[in-house]
């Protein structure tokens, strides 16, 4: 009975854990990204549209010792760059 539970348990991880790496063609960065963004409130930004600096930036906030909050923001303004660059682009 416990190893029926336990197959379930990892079934439901799988399929909680699916839609982050649904894209065969991320690379290794863009998925650790991916698995990262939504920890900290960013589970819509699309990562394939991230320069590989801002993916190497957020990937070593996430790796740092700082709080939640700061890692969070941080990331928010890495992420605002692109934002900023793409409208200067406009005009």
């Amino acid at each position: 009975m416990r190893f029926s539970h336990f197959l379930a348990a990892t079934g439901m991880a799988v399929t909680l854990a699916g839609p982050l790496y649904a894209q065969e063609n991320l690379t290794q960065l863009q998925k650790s990204v991916a698995h990262v963004l939504p920890q900290y409130g960013y589970a819509d930004v699309d990562v394939t549209q991230l320069s590989s600096s801002q993916l190497a930036q957020i990937n070593h906030l996430a790796g740092s010792n700082k709080g939640h909050g700061d890692i969070r923001g941080s990331i928010g303004a890495v992420i605002d760059r692109r934002l900023l660059n793409a409208l200067r682009g406009l005009g």
